[in-house]
């Protein structure tokens, strides 16, 4: 049978809970309905959730329907979890958009629809609660045609509380059939053709025109009281297909999920995306040489775990204690659907602290199994000051961390004020040469580096000038995790990045000589060069999208220019406009809320990582970093 994934997305209070219920209940896979106001839903959230209304980790059910396996991802949407969203969106095959017809379009919408255009995901928007006193459909219509897509097809209607069904001999009108004339050129091919176009022709257009991400179907129904949801059962079959895998291929298979027990112990999620994945089979972990034997396999039927000898391809694995698996690996061949897969760093960095200090122990262990469940969790301890470190994408993620500790591992923590995460580039070439028995040089060791800036963006190059017949490769690697670690902190203590550094010359003295001594001596020749380069400062930036009324323009376009945004586009959709471009972390932090303030909660700021740009104005001791390197003290007080 097909097998497709499908994520329900949907903005705070729109019902996404109750309408995944129901499709589960209507679609046999259980025979009791839950409901969020008894906490029974086959799909209940962590508290972290209800409490704010976002989900904040994927889960995963299954239904069947119409001999479809449907697998439910729940998936995130929130800006501040994007590397969760970046990987679990690609594990979908379509998408439901579901919209209280009573609160309409939400600023989370907008962004749940941005991600999914983006990632040209098959998406259905069904329009829940239209039961609720005071809904005007034509009015909601309007709005989803003006602020997500003019693409879209409403392909049912409502009378005195009556839904209609969907067929593939549902009349379009004359609207829609001009519609897809400009969105589908075969059918444009075979108009101009003077063929004889039936509405079979346009409905068979329409499916791969939705498929295809270029339209989106509307559907209406009420989820509480059990209205639409069957119709919505058929959309889902009709409108997603599964993508085109074959079961003959090489085995590759996608860790988009892992789950800690209170023990410790790992329960991968992975989706199947090439071949069959079998128990008892050795299998290759990102084609590393590093392999795993499978054990054991887990399938999810009907929203429940069963034990199974394979899992086929497009579907959803569960293997239980796979210690060497993390999220983000591959078994077998590497997925093409990760090959643009690139997860932003974050941009901003806080220092945790438990309320109790004598609970700093467990907070160390909790935080590293929050790591292993999501490896965008960036934590560490300052070398420098001993302090719990954590990158964030943003304060919610901030909050949610707190909220995990304390439901979790009955933790109370707090955070610091976070920082913006800012970046050291060389502002030229220099070259620094340390040779051994030159006072006061204390390693068994010559070496010489040569550094230069590249363009932003472009990282670190490391490359070596020095013959492996002079030296071998054992000193030579050294040299380069040497320059790897210095690269962690510049001259004011931040990461430097994007430059070449060279090892030009190397010299060794063999009774005495180690690799430590090339390891340990490479960080100073660095810092040296790096003081003869001198340092510009490169500060995090987002790629924004802002939606506002076009009443709220001047207002925006001066805020804007005051946290120093480049504008570079400026569109205007019916009472809407739409201002694209570039700007600093540091400086739109609080803008979100400020755009919902004054657009009465109908604007929405859309941002997404977007690398790095050069400070333009600012003292360098502005971005100093508090606490000094070890390194650079060592080097005042040698003298090397």
């Amino acid at each position: 049978m097909n097998i497709i994934n499908i994520g329900i997305l949907a903005h705070v209070d729109a019902g996404k809970t109750t309408v995944t219920e129901n499709l589960l209940f209507t679609s046999g896979a259980i025979r009791e309905l839950g409901t969020v106001n008894k906490g029974n839903t086959t799909t209940d959230s962590l508290e972290i959730e209800k409490r704010r209304g976002i989900t904040v980790h994927a889960s995963t059910t299954s239904l069947f329907w119409s001999d479809t396996k449907i697998n439910i991802i729940d998936t995130p949407g929130h800006k501040d979890f994007i590397a969760e969203v970046e990987r679990t969106l690609r594990m979908l095959d379509g998408a439901v958009l579901v919209i209280s017809a009573k609160e309409g379009i939400q600023a989370q919408t907008k962004l749940l629809f941005n991600n999914l255009q983006q990632l040209k995901i098959p998406t259905i928007i069904f329009v829940n609660k239209i039961d609720r006193t005071g809904v005007n459909l034509n009015e909601l219509i309007s709005s989803i045609e003006s602020t997500l897509s003019k693409n879209i097809f409403v392909i049912q209607s409502s009378t005195n509380g009556r839904i209609s069904s969907i067929c593939s001999e549902c009349l379009m009108t004359q609207e829609q059939k001009e519609l897809l004339l400009d969105l589908d050129d075969d059918i444009l091919t075979k108009f101009l053709s003077n063929e004889n176009l039936t509405n079979c022709n346009y409905w068979e257009s329409l499916k791969s025109t939705i498929h295809n991400a270029n339209a989106y179907p509307v559907l209406l129904g009420s989820a509480i009281q059990g209205k639409g949801i069957a119709e919505l059962l058929n959309a889902i079959t009709t409108f997603v297909q599964p993508p085109i895998h074959s079961k003959a291929m090489e085995l590759s298979a996608y860790v988009y999920k892992i789950d800690c027990n209170k023990k410790g112990q790992k329960k991968a999620f992975l989706k199947v995306i090439n071949g069959n994945l079998k128990i008892r089979s050795l299998v290759n972990i990102n084609e590393s040489g590093h392999t795993i034997k499978i054990k054991n396999i887990i399938t999810i039927i009907q929203g429940k775990e069963y034990e199974a000898d394979e899992i086929s391809v497009n579907d959803i694995a569960i293997i239980y204690n796979a210690e060497k698996l993390c999220v983000g690996d591959y078994i077998g061949r590497k997925p093409e659907l990760i090959y643009d897969l690139n997860i932003p760093t974050p941009s901003l960095i806080s220092s945790i602290h438990p309320c109790n200090s004598e609970l700093r122990s467990k907070l160390i262990s909790a935080m590293n199994i929050l790591c292993i469940e999501d490896p965008s969790i960036n934590f560490n301890i300052n070398a420098y000051t001993n302090e719990m470190e954590v990158s964030l994408y943003g304060l919610t993620q901030g909050e949610v961390l707190l909220a995990f500790l304390e439901e979790r591992f009955s933790i109370n923590a707090y955070f610091d004020e976070p920082k913006t995460i800012y970046k050291e580039h060389p502002k030229k070439r220099a070259e620094k040469t340390i040779y051994m028995g030159v006072h006061p040089n204390p390693y068994w060791a010559s070496i010489g580096l040569t550094i230069e800036p590249l363009p932003i963006g472009a990282g670190l190059q490391i490359k070596s000038n020095v013959s492996l017949g002079h030296l071998n490769h054992s000193f030579q690697n050294a040299v380069f995790e040497g320059v790897r670690t210095a690269c962690k902190t510049g001259l004011l203590g931040w990461e430097v990045t994007d430059l070449r550094v060279t090892f030009s010359f190397g010299d060794y003295f063999s009774p005495m000589s180690t690799p430590s001594d090339f390891r340990q001596l490479t960080p100073y020749v660095f810092k040296i060069a790096l003081q003869q380069c001198g340092v510009e400062i490169l500060e995090p930036v987002l790629q924004f999208q802002l939606q506002i009324p076009q009443t709220t323009n001047q207002k925006a376009i001066i805020d804007l220019q005051k946290m120093f945004a480049n504008i570079e586009h400026i569109s205007n959709n019916k009472d809407w406009s739409i201002i694209q471009g570039i700007i600093p972390v540091n400086t739109s932090k609080e803008y979100s809320a400020t755009v919902g303030s004054y657009t009465k909660g109908l604007g929405v700021f859309i941002t997404r990582p977007s690398g790095y740009q050069l400070v333009k104005n600012g003292d360098m001791k502005n971005f100093q970093k508090p606490e000094k390197d070890k390194l650079l003290v060592m080097f005042e007080k040698q003298k090397l």
